[in-house]
């Protein structure tokens, strides 16, 4: 009888403890996290009308150089704490690579203080780099 009621005590503590458990909201979307990554902003970037395989292949080390520098700039946050990333997407109708969207990625806690400077800065390298490689290839 003993361990009966030790096994039902351990049972209903580990119920309440479980998610979906007594005190839950059974079927409740969780609550918002502060946490989650959010794209910040997004840019697009006219690149070569045909395709330019020299293009593509600095295109990686732009998009890398224009990170390095907008972090340099950060005051005091590091980019692996705010979750600071980038995504890229072809946007070419005919030629993918002819045009691209460029999106400024953190967690949603760090995007109203640090997005419009991090972005900003990012956004700001990028568009000179991509400005300088596409010049004469148009």
């Amino acid at each position: 009888m003993k361990k009966l009621s030790l096994l039902c005590l351990a049972a209903a503590l580990c119920a309440c403890a479980a998610p979906g458990g007594p005190g839950s909201h059974a079927g409740a979307a969780p609550a918002p996290s502060k946490s989650r990554a959010v794209v910040y902003q997004k840019q697009s970037f006219k690149l070569a009308k045909t395709p330019d395989p020299e293009l593509e292949a600095a295109l990686e080390g732009m998009l890398s150089a224009s990170y390095d520098a907008a972090v340099k700039k950060l005051d005091g946050d590091r980019p692996t704490d705010i979750g600071f990333t980038y995504s890229l997407t072809p946007k070419g109708a005919v030629y993918p690579l002819s045009e691209i969207e460029v999106s400024c990625i953190m967690q949603e806690k760090y995007s109203h203080k640090l997005g419009p400077q991090l972005c900003g800065d990012f956004f700001g390298e990028l568009g000179a780099r991509v400005k300088r490689a596409v010049a004469g290839r148009q």
